[in-house]
């Protein structure tokens, strides 16, 4: 049965992909494509705002957001426990598999088939499996935490302490880039606008280490690096989208290279996938849940972020235990120890208000067990009068628990179509970018690899092409 390396670029879709091939005709993308993979574009239907904490899921497990009610980071997972996602699915057929990065998969897994198990960048604790990657995960944790509005703002001083990660599998290759980058900030500084991305280098270097030592059956790693950059600057790779002209100047100059940039780093790291899967009989696959499209934001206004989630309890009356876990700006995702505290600070946070009389809290999906997503209110009010009312009364931000922040809030957003790409003897026969539902996508693999497939799951994509023996798992 198949052997399937995945790499889950996330958001990348296939114009990203044409424009990285056109620049780069000698690239490990372009010759993947060039090669006779299966070229497919996925397309979600998910309900409600797109969000890859919502859209994977529903590649994973086979299921739209409808059915596993999966709609925000560090959310209870139970109401998903009759669609498990197809890690779970594969190991309980005798598969082994290792993950890493894939977007709400904590916990680890505790199956002797679960080689190795990474958890998402937004997990609440950094237990691993096996637990020698545990310290990059905190590193990993670490740095989601304290750069979860603006984006690029990472301590010098965290990469620094990457490089003592040579155990868990950082290579000299990768410590010499971060030097290098380091370096290159101080001859120009635009470069510091990339230093989000060199936390890539450090993941798939933990991801491969894991790889090469287990060997599992299925293996995947997933990347936001590449979205990071599409959010941001997304009007400088596609100028046209915006009517725009890209001037002189050497920051629109730099801004316009710095999607391709991080593509580059994901091309590195192809080849070194390409070359394992040669050596040892896998199949290649990269895929996106959804893809990124241009966005008129209008007008921006600075925005309230929480410091300080005792600050908060005190202004608004609540004396119960809850926990703060990670999140995306301006979501906040809460837990409880128990459904009465979850519901009494649900009360307490609805008098929380602006000087206008909206809610400075909102909640946008229903709680699940003991977890509830809040998301901080936009408007221009918090930041003209610098107060918060709860119950009439005014309370400094601070003294609340918040602060103002301005960020750049980007020029690419969501859209529903994404892509994959598929090179090995199990490739789905399909025409060139035919559209199928990205639900599709955990069946096909299932089917690859010899698992049938739940009955609630649609079938799989297409036929798959069955090569001769001698070329099976080549990706010349």
């Amino acid at each position: 049965m198949a052997k399937i390396l995945c790499y889950e670029l996330n958001e990348v879709p296939w114009r990203v992909v044409d424009l990285y091939v056109d620049r780069f005709p000698k690239s490990s993308l372009a010759q993947l494509l060039r090669s006779g993979a299966s070229q497919i574009t996925t397309h979600t239907t998910d309900s409600g705002e797109l969000h890859p904490w919502s859209t994977w899921p529903t590649m994973h497990r086979g299921v739209n957001n409808d059915e596993h009610n999966i709609r925000y980071i560090n959310q209870d997972l139970s109401c998903a426990a009759q669609r498990p996602p197809i890690w779970d699915l594969l190991t309980r057929a005798g598969k082994s598999v290792g993950i890493a990065g894939c977007l709400q998969s904590y916990p680890p897994v505790a199956r002797d088939e679960m080689l190795f198990h990474i958890p998402d960048t937004f997990a609440p604790e950094s237990d691993t499996i096996p637990a020698k990657y545990s310290r990059f995960q905190s590193l990993n944790l670490k740095l989601t935490g304290e750069n979860r509005a603006v984006a690029g703002a990472l301590n010098i001083s965290d990469f620094f302490a990457g490089l003592n990660l040579f155990s868990a599998g950082l290579s000299a290759d990768s410590a010499v880039r971060l030097a290098r980058h380091l370096v290159q900030e101080r001859l120009n500084p635009l470069h510091k606008r990339r230093r989000a991305t060199m936390q890539a280098y450090v993941a798939f270097d933990v991801f491969y280490d894991a790889l090469v030592a287990s060997q599992p059956s299925y293996a995947a790693f997933f990347s936001n690096h590449v979205a990071g950059t599409m959010h941001r600057y997304w009007k400088y790779a596609f100028p046209s989208d915006f009517g725009y002209a890209l001037g002189d100047s050497a920051e629109e100059k730099f801004h316009s290279g710095t999607i391709l940039h991080a593509m580059s780093i994901f091309d590195g790291q192809l080849a070194r996938l390409m070359q394992f899967a040669n050596e040892n009989g896998y199949e290649v696959v990269i895929a996106s849940s959804m893809g990124q499209e241009a966005i008129e934001r209008g007008e921006y206004h600075p925005e309230l972020m929480l410091e300080s989630l005792s600050n908060l309890c005190r202004t608004i009356g609540y004396t119960a235990p809850v926990r703060m876990n990670l999140a995306m700006q301006p979501d906040l995702a809460l837990e409880f120890e128990d459904a009465d505290a979850l519901q009494r600070f649900l009360r307490c946070v609805q008098e929380l208000r602006n000087s206008d009389g909206e809610s400075v809290l909102r909640k946008r999906y229903d709680q699940q067990g003991l977890t509830l997503n809040l998301s901080i209110g936009s408007g221009k009010y918090p930041a003209r009068d610098g107060a918060v009312f709860f119950k009439g009364q005014s309370f400094d931000l601070a003294d609340a628990g918040f602060r103002i922040i301005s960020r750049d809030q980007g020029t690419g957003y969501h859209q529903p179509e994404g892509m994959l790409i598929w090179k090995g003897p199990n490739q789905p026969s399909v025409e060139i970018r035919e559209v199928f539902d990205s639900r599709q996508y955990a069946p096909t693999v299932l089917k690859a690899m010899g698992v049938e497939a739940p009955a609630y799951m649609m079938p799989a994509i297409s036929a798959v092409r069955q090569c001769p023996p001698q070329t099976a798992g080549m990706l010349q």
